[in-house]
């Protein structure tokens, strides 16, 4: 897998951007919102479709993201839309962009600054923008009414790995010229266009060129001439050549906004996040808990480090790891935004390398330069004492955006805003035993009594496999205990330390210190050897420094990890056996990354459960897969 390398600019007499390495400007010299509104925005119809669209949500592909100028652009008009219309059905824009080199943030923010008219737009892109890092970046504006999906890397590699569920409305086919950039204009763009169009795609390009013409309608693309904008004399318009069909009904109302009522059996953090998900789109959600309360299991901790975890090589669980990271950010901030109050501190991350292998494995990472330097940055024992406020033996890498954030504290914020929403609803000590397939959905037994789900979600973490319908599932539970401290020493830490465990700065004067790896504890029992174990770790792990032992333990936490053998977590659809003629949907195998991978798992699951472009390629959806770990059917003889 390839590192993303920035794009190279420069700016012309008139300050308009220019790619250096293509000889090609990002817009026209004549006004680049001109050319958005002429090109893209009015000849697909917009903004007068909005109001007529009968589904929740309208979807754009754009093949050049640049300056992001035809993104914001857009983004302005379904505001006013929406402002508008409030009442009409499509209140969500989808907005999926290619970018091959992205621009460095200094540069976008100055090839930015002549969009006057969009200041807020700009600045709250700018504010989200991601690290060059290859794959599906989401990023959520205005409370998750407009979603831009980020892919950076070759348009040609990327399309076929868009899932056919990511269909879409409206096509703005824009990029550098043909002549200038040949490579991305292949037969291969034309052909993904159209297997990710319905009969109500539109198609507009600013280029008339023969080229993309003929590939076109060697595609199967209906295609004619109209007026260019400015200068131009002419630029093409396209058509899907597909009769509407039920075939085609994916791409109509009736699939994307058939929202049947979801039951989540859960009480914890993956639950809870779900649920946020699936109501923001309209869905009923019912949560079923068997605690008194929410975040009763593993999501109790009063502290969680929020950081991901980075290979020495670029890998698809270290590219889903960064993806998850960015997204995770946004959705506490947009949580904390809504209102909802709980524990947070973006205040960084040191993972010191505290044995040989840690220490190989960043210096590896370090010399392929495998990662962005404004995502992680190495630093010597030195910088590392600088950057933590306490004396530190050892060098390692530094990630300026992580931090640590209170599960439970989460959770119950979480609780309290979906509790006061029309759409959910909870029920409490409610523990299912087993789990039967009807006809119509699922039959639910807690002791004596028995309930109905027509669809339904599992996300009860380490208890997964108790359930009967999972007990194929090689999900581990696994006991962790962590230390709670105090330390007038350690009063002065600003960030969170990693090692083979972690340390966090103080919440109310307590610091967490984390956590066992037990495998064959049957109970949640807090062990005092457990805290001497957490203990004994740091001081071996950090040497022994004079801080170290002042460390006063108050109080502890255990519960269970639910782990894979891959160290991935089950998302999506899941089949229980062959002869399954249902499915039932499962969030479970987060293990201790539960505060990282929770946001986009239920981000995901929203969207398949509701028919709305996926936010992660075909490859991860089956890297995430609980499907993934059933025995193929032996051959019959």
């Amino acid at each position: 897998m390839q590192s993303i390398a920035h794009a190279r600019i420069h700016f012309n007499p008139q300050g308009t951007p220019v790619a250096t390495d293509f000889d090609d400007i990002y817009f026209s010299n004549e006004g680049g919102l001109a050319e958005t509104d002429y090109v893209f925005l009015h000849h697909n119809g917009l903004p007068q479709r909005w109001p007529l669209h009968p589904a929740r949500f309208f979807h754009i592909i754009e093949t050049g993201f640049g300056t992001g100028a035809n993104f914001l652009a857009t983004w302005q008009r379904f505001n006013a839309y929406r402002a508008r219309y409030p009442q009409a059905p499509c209140q969500r824009l989808y907005f999926t962009s290619f970018e091959k080199y992205p621009l460095s943030l200094a540069d976008l923010t100055q090839a930015l600054q002549c969009h006057t008219e969009l200041k807020a737009e700009c600045e709250q892109l700018l504010h989200a923008y991601p690290a060059p890092v290859s794959g599906c970046h989401r990023l959520l504006f205005e409370q998750g009414h407009i979603v831009l999906d980020l892919w950076l890397g070759d348009v040609n590699t990327l399309l076929p790995q868009l899932p056919a569920q990511n269909k879409v409305d409206a096509i703005f086919l824009d990029g550098f010229a043909p002549s200038k950039n040949p490579d991305m204009w292949q037969p291969t763009l034309f052909q993904q266009l159209f297997r990710l169009s319905h009969h109500d795609t539109t198609l507009a390009t600013f280029t008339c060129a023969g080229m993309v013409k003929r590939g076109l309608l060697d595609a199967g693309f209906i295609v004619k001439k109209v007026k260019g904008f400015g200068r131009k004399r002419e630029m093409l318009l396209a058509t899907p050549n597909i009769m509407p069909s039920h075939d085609a009904a994916i791409t109509t109302a009736d699939m994307r906004s058939n929202h049947e009522p979801i039951t989540v059996i859960g009480g914890g953090l993956a639950a809870l996040c779900a649920a946020f998900s699936l109501i923001q789109r309209g869905v009923q959600v019912r949560l079923l808990c068997a605690d008194a309360d929410v975040a009763l299991g593993a999501s109790q901790n009063r502290q969680g480090a929020l950081y991901p975890n980075l290979s020495a090589n670029i890998s698809s669980a270290g590219l889903w790891h960064c993806h998850a990271f960015h997204f995770a950010q946004q959705f506490y901030q947009q949580c904390q935004a809504l209102g909802m109050v709980f524990p947070l501190a973006r205040c960084g991350l040191l993972h010191l390398a505290t044995t040989d292998l840690l220490h190989t494995r960043q210096q590896k990472m370090a010399q392929q330069q495998s990662w962005p330097t404004n995502l992680v940055r190495f630093v010597d024992a030195e910088m590392a004492t600088a950057i933590a406020g306490i004396p530190l033996k050892h060098a390692g890498i530094f990630i300026p955006n992580a931090g640590w954030l209170s599960p439970q504290g989460f959770c119950q914020a979480l609780y309290q805003y979906l509790a006061t929403h029309p759409l959910f609803s909870a029920r409490f000590n409610y523990h299912v035993d087993r789990i039967d397939a009807i006809n119509a959905g699922w039959q639910l037994h807690s002791g004596e009594q028995t309930d109905f789900a027509s669809q339904l979600l599992v996300a009860t973490g380490a208890d997964l496999q108790q359930l009967n319908l999972f007990s194929a599932l090689p999900v581990n539970r696994v006991r962790g205990q962590v230390s709670h401290v105090e330390s007038k020493e350690l009063q002065s830490l600003k960030t969170v330390i990693c090692h083979k465990g972690y340390l966090t700065p103080a919440m109310d004067g307590i610091h967490s210190v984390g956590a066992t790896f037990d495998r064959a504890g049957q109970e949640a029992l807090v062990l005092a050897a457990d805290d001497e174990t957490n203990l004994n770790e740091l001081q071996q792990q950090l040497q022994s420094h004079a801080w170290l032992q002042q460390l006063n333990v108050i109080s502890a936490k255990a519960a269970f990890r639910a782990t894979t053998p891959d160290h991935l977590p089950l998302c999506g659809f899941y089949h229980p056996d062959e002869q399954a003629t249902a499915g039932i949907w499962v969030l479970s195998g987060l293990g201790a990354r539960g505060l990282l991978f929770a946001p986009l798992l239920a981000e995901l699951l929203a969207c398949q459960l509701t028919a709305e472009p996926l936010p992660v390629a075909e490859d991860t959806l089956k890297m995430l897969s609980a499907n993934r770990f059933r025995k193929a059917a032996k051959p019959t003889i």
